[in-house]
């Protein structure tokens, strides 16, 4: 993968976590809906590794994200 790839990948997970970061306490939204809100359209799985990715130095609240069955999709090791 380029240098240019990598980045974008880095800018786009960016943009998911300060969307999860505003969900508030107590709400949910899906990985589509945190696509959507994050410009990325249609590209719900890339939520998912996203925050399959985030470090817990970060304090992003991943466990408000859930799925189409409303919910928390286990994290693999």
């Amino acid at each position: 993968m380029g240098t240019v790839a990598k980045q974008t990948g880095s800018d786009n997970y960016a943009r998911i976590y300060k969307v999860v970061d505003k969900i508030p306490r107590g709400m949910i939204a899906t990985y589509g809906q945190v696509a959507d809100l994050a410009g990325l359209s249609g590209h719900a799985r890339q939520v998912g590794y996203a925050l399959h990715a985030v470090r817990d130095e970060l304090d992003i609240p991943w466990q408000r994200v859930v799925n189409a069955k409303g919910e928390i999709s286990p994290r693999s090791e």
